[in-house]
C-alpha cells in the first residue's frame, strides 16, 4: 500500500515538476524578451482571466473531489454540470472588458476542472500526462502567436493550449439527465471550497490586478517575476494538496510524504536565496533590482507547505470554515500591498506576500485545532 501510494504520488508531483518546469521557461524567456513594462501587461491580462476562472468555478473541482472520492456519483456530476455552466458564463461577460482574457479563463477553467476529476478517479498516470501536455502547448503556441499579436498573442496562445488539455472533461460528464437538485444540500461546502481555491488560486491573481492598477506596468513587471519563479517552487507543496485531498477523502493518511516535503521546501528556500543574486544579474539583468524582494518571497514557500497539508485534511472531512481562510489570506496581502509598497517598494510587495501566507498558516492552524477538539 505504502509503494502504491508514493507511486501515485510520484505521478502528480512528476507531472508538476515537468509542467512547471515548462512553465517557468516559457514565462523566464518572455521576461528576458519584454520589457519590465510589457511583462507587466502580459501579467494583468493574465491576472483577468484567473480571477474571473476562479471566482466562477466557485470551489466546484476541489467539491468534485471529495464526494466523487466518497462515491456519490450523481451529484459530482451534477457539480461538473454547474462548473461547466458557471465558468461559460463568466468567460462571455469577461469578453466585453478583454476577449483575448475572456478565452484564456475559459481554458483555464476546462483544464482545472478536468484535472481534479483525473484525481479523483485514481488515473495518477493521466494527470501527469494531461499536465505535461498543457505546458507544453501553453509554451510552443504562445511564440508565434506573439510574433503576430504582440502581448495578446501570447494570451491567446495560452488559451488555445489550456482548452485543448481541458476539453476531455466532457467525457467525465454525463448530459443524459440535467438536474442541480442534490447541489442545495452542499451549498456550505462549495461555499468553503471556493474559500480555500481563492486563497491559494485567486490571490495569485487580484494581487497582480491591485499592483498593475495602484502601481503601474513596470512594477508589476519585477512583482511579476518574483511571484512565478515563488509559484514554481510551490511545485511539491501544490502535488502535496492534490495527492492529500484525494487520499484523505478516501480515508488515507501519509505522515511520512507531509515531512519530507515541508523538508524540501527548507533546503529550495536556503538554495534560492544564495543562488539567486548570481543567477539573476547574469541571466535577467533587467531584473536585477528585484534581487532582495526575490529573496524575501522565496521564505513563503515554508507556510505555504504547512498550509496546504492542514488544508487538505480540513477539505476531506468537509469543514465548513477551512474557506475563510481567504479572508485572512487575500484580505491581508492586498492590505499590505497596498500598505508596504507604497513605502518599502519591491520590498514590501515581497513582506507583504510573507506575511500574509504566515497569517493564513496560523489562522488555519487554530481551525484544525479546533475542529479536532469538537470532533473528541
Amino acid at each position: 500500500m505504502k509503494e502504491n501510494s508514493s507511486k501515485n504520488f510520484s505521478y502528480i508531483a512528476g507531472g508538476r515538476i515537468i509542467a512547471a518546469v515548462i512553465l517557468a521557461i516559457f514565462y523566464l524567456i518572455f521576461a528576458a524578451l519584454l520589457e519590465p513594462t510589457d511583462y507587466g501587461e502580459m501579467s494583468y491580462l493574465i491576472a483577468l482571466a484567473g480571477t474571473f476562472s476562479v471566482v466562477s468555478r466557485f470551489g466546484i473541482p476541489q467539491t468534485v473531489v471529495v464526494y466523487r472520492a466518497k462515491e456519490n456519483i450523481q451529484l459530482t456530476n451534477q457539480i461538473n454540470l454547474l462548473g461547466l455552466l458557471t465558468t461559460s458564463a463568466a468567460s462571455i461577460m469577461l469578453v466585453f472588458i478583454n476577449e483575448f482574457s475572456a478565452i484564456l479563463c475559459l481554458g483555464i477553467s476546462l483544464f482545472f476542472l478536468y484535472k481534479h476529476n483525473l484525481l479523483v478517479e485514481k488515473r495518477y498516470r493521466d494527470f501527469m500526462k494531461n499536465s505535461i501536455l498543457r505546458s507544453l502547448l501553453a509554451f510552443a503556441i504562445p511564440f508565434p502567436l506573439y510574433f503576430v499579436l504582440g502581448v495578446p498573442g501570447v494570451i491567446l496562445g495560452m488559451a488555445i493550449g489550456a482548452i485543448i488539455s481541458g476539453l476531455w472533461l466532457v467525457n467525465s460528464i454525463s448530459f443524459k439527465k440535467v438536474s442541480f437538485g442534490l447541489i442545495k444540500e452542499k451549498y456550505k461546502v462549495l461555499l468553503s471550497n471556493f474559500g480555500v481555491d481563492a486563497s491559494s488560486n485567486l490571490v495569485r491573481w487580484v494581487d497582480r490586478l491591485l499592483v498593475g492598477a495602484a502601481f503601474g506596468f513596470f512594477s508589476l513587471g519585477f512583482y511579476h517575476f518574483n511571484m512565478q519563479i515563488l509559484f514554481a517552487l510551490e511545485i511539491l507543496p501544490r502535488a502535496l494538496y492534490q495527492f492529500l485531498l484525494s487520499e484523505e477523502s478516501s480515508g488515507k493518511s501519509h505522515k511520512k510524504i507531509n515531512y519530507l516535503v515541508v523538508l524540501a521546501a527548507g533546503l529550495i528556500i536556503v538554495s534560492v536565496i544564495f543562488l539567486a543574486p548570481t543567477v539573476i544579474e547574469q541571466f535577467f539583468s533587467k531584473y536585477t533590482d528585484g534581487i532582495f524582494s526575490l529573496q524575501i518571497i522565496v521564505i513563503s514557500l515554508l507556510p505555504i507547505s504547512i498550509s496546504s497539508i492542514i488544508t487538505a485534511k480540513m477539505q476531506a472531512a468537509e469543514s465548513k470554515s477551512v474557506g475563510y481562510s481567504a479572508i485572512i489570506r487575500i484580505g491581508s496581502l492586498l492590505i499590505l500591498l497596498s500598505l508596504l509598497g507604497n513605502v518599502y517598494g519591491l520590498t514590501g510587495f515581497s513582506l507583504a506576500v510573507l506575511v500574509s501566507t504566515i497569517l493564513n498558516t496560523i489562522f488555519l492552524y487554530f481551525l484544525y485545532r479546533r475542529s479536532k477538539k469538537n470532533n473528541t
